[in-house]
C-alpha cells in the first residue's frame, strides 16, 4: 500500500542517522516555539541533558542549528539555539469553488499572508473553465512568491492542493470537480503561467508538489484526534472527496485512487458519470446536483457556489421542503457509500467536513440504517461519525503540517 508523503529526498546519513526520533523532537520544538536553550529543550522534549547536548552539537556541526552570538554563561548552557532555516516559509495554494487562494506561512504554521483571486468563468466564454481556474491559481501563486521575495523569506515548500486524485509520475490530476475528469498536469500548467515559479523551484528545500486537498484536510483533522489511529475524512463542497489516514499517513493506493469516494458506483443503473462509470456517488451527491434539485442553481450562478451552499444549509435547517429532500436524498447515498467503505478500511472515526458537517446526523442515520446485527449489535456504533473540528482552512493547515513533518524528517534540508 502506497502512502502519501513519501519523498524522493535522500534519507539522512552520517551522525544524524542515529535516533532520528530524538532529532525530530528537538527540531519540532524549535520549529513551533522558536529559539530555546539546551536546558529548555531537555525539559520540553523529555530527553536527558546529555542527549540534548550531544544532539545539539551534531546539528550545529551539520549547519542545521546555530547558537546565538551572546552566551551569558560562557559555557554554552544558556545560549539559545535556533534553526538555520528559521526564516524560510511555506507556500500553499488551493482552488476553491469561487476563488484561487495562495498563502504564505512560517515553518511553525503561522499564516503570514494570503492572496485570493476570483474565478469568473462567466466572464470568459472563449476559454474552458479549467483554463480560467488555472489562470487565477497562477496569479495567486505569483503574488505569494513576489511577497516572499520582497520580504526576503526563502521558500521551503510549495504545495498545490486540488480536489481530484493525484496519480502517476510526473503527477497529474484526475477526476477534479474544477479541472475535469481527464488528466491535467497542474504543476506544468502553473510553471507555464508563473515564470517566478520556474526561477525559484530549484531553490526549494522540498520538491514542488501537488496533493489532494482532502488528504491535507484529513491530516489536520487527524492531529485533533489524539490516540486515534485510523480516520476516514469526507466532504462535498466542491466535489465529493475523501481521504483515509492510518497511523498518521494518508493512504493513496497503487495508482493514487484510494478513497475515491465520489466515484463509488452506488446507484444500480444510475446515470453516467464523467469518469465513465454509471451511478457514481458524485452523480447523486455532488454539490451542483444537490443545489440544482434544491432549486438553487440560479442562485449559485448569480451569487457564487459558496454563497449557494450557505443558503442551502439555511434552508435545510429551516426544513424548507425542496432543500431538505434534496439533501436527504444525497445523505441516503452518502450513507450507502459509507456502508461499502467502512468495512473495507475499518476506520475508528469518520470525520465529515464542509457543509455536510452541519448535517452529520443525517449521514449517520443513513449509514446505520443497514448495519450488521451479529455480535449482539456490537458493530452498530462503529465507527463514530463526527463533524470536522477545523473549518475551510483545514487543507492549508494540513499541508503546512505535512511539509513541516517532511522537513523535520530530513534535518540536513534545514542546514544553512
Amino acid at each position: 500500500m502506497t502512502n502519501v508523503g513519501e519523498t524522493s529526498v535522500p534519507t539522512t546519513g552520517g551522525p544524524l542517522a542515529a535516533q532520528p526520533e530524538h532529532s525530530a523532537l528537538l527540531l519540532e520544538h524549535l520549529v513551533i516555539h522558536g529559539p530555546a536553550t539546551r536546558s529548555e529543550l531537555a525539559t520540553a522534549t523529555g530527553l536527558g541533558r546529555g542527549a540534548i547536548a550531544g544532539l545539539a552539537a551534531r546539528l550545529i556541526d551539520a549547519g542545521v542549528l546555530r547558537p546565538a552570538e551572546h552566551d551569558p554563561s560562557g559555557d554554552g548552557r544558556a545560549t539559545p539555539l535556533s534553526l538555520s532555516a528559521a526564516d524560510h516559509v511555506i507556500v500553499t495554494t488551493l482552488l476553491r469553488p469561487d476563488e484561487a487562494v495562495a498563502t504564505i506561512a512560517a515553518l511553525s504554521g503561522e499564516e503570514l499572508a494570503r492572496f485570493a483571486v476570483p474565478i469568473d468563468v462567466e466572464a470568459d466564454d472563449a476559454r474552458s473553465d479549467a483554463a480560467v481556474a488555472l489562470d487565477a491559481l497562477g496569479l495567486a501563486l505569483a503574488r505569494a512568491l513576489a511577497r516572499a521575495e520582497r520580504a526576503q523569506h526563502p521558500i521551503a515548500d510549495i504545495t498545490v492542493l486540488v480536489d481530484g486524485a493525484v496519480a502517476g509520475a510526473p503527477p497529474v490530476v484526475i477526476t477534479d470537480a474544477r479541472l475535469g475528469a481527464e488528466p491535467v498536469d497542474v504543476l506544468g500548467e502553473l510553471r507555464a503561467r508563473t515564470p517566478a515559479l520556474v526561477a525559484m523551484e530549484s531553490r526549494l528545500l522540498l520538491p514542488l508538489s501537488v496533493e489532494p486537498a482532502a488528504v491535507a484536510a484529513a491530516a489536520a483533522e487527524y492531529a485533533e484526534l489524539p490516540g486515534v489511529h485510523d480516520v476516514l475524512y469526507l466532504e462535498g463542497d466542491t466535489g465529493v472527496t475523501a481521504a483515509a489516514v492510518s497511523g498518521g499517513r494518508a493512504l493513496v493506493g497503487a495508482h493514487g485512487l484510494a478513497a475515491s469516494f465520489g466515484h463509488l458506483p452506488v446507484v444500480q443503473g444510475g446515470v453516467r458519470c464523467e469518469c465513465g462509470q454509471r451511478g457514481c456517488l458524485a452523480t447523486v451527491a455532488a454539490p451542483g446536483i444537490v443545489l440544482e434539485r434544491a432549486g438553487l442553481d440560479a442562485f449559485a450562478a448569480k451569487h457564487g457556489h459558496t454563497a449557494a451552499l450557505e443558503e442551502l444549509a439555511v434552508r435545510i435547517a429551516a426544513a424548507e421542503d425542496r432543500a431538505r429532500w434534496s439533501w436527504l436524498d444525497a445523505a441516503l447515498w452518502i450513507g450507502r457509500a459509507l456502508q461499502l467503505v467502512v468495512p473495507t478500511l475499518d476506520p475508528a472515526i469518520v470525520v465529515v467536513g464542509g457543509y455536510w458537517s452541519q448535517f452529520v446526523g443525517d449521514i449517520d442515520t443513513a449509514y446505520r440504517s443497514n448495519r450488521p446485527t451479529i455480535g449482539g449489535g456490537a458493530l452498530e456504533p462503529i465507527p463514530s461519525i463526527i463533524a470536522a473540528r477545523i473549518g475551510p482552512d483545514a487543507g492549508f493547515l494540513g499541508a503546512r503540517r505535512r511539509a513541516r513533518d517532511r522537513l523535520i524528517a530530513q534535518p540536513l534540508l534545514l542546514a544553512g
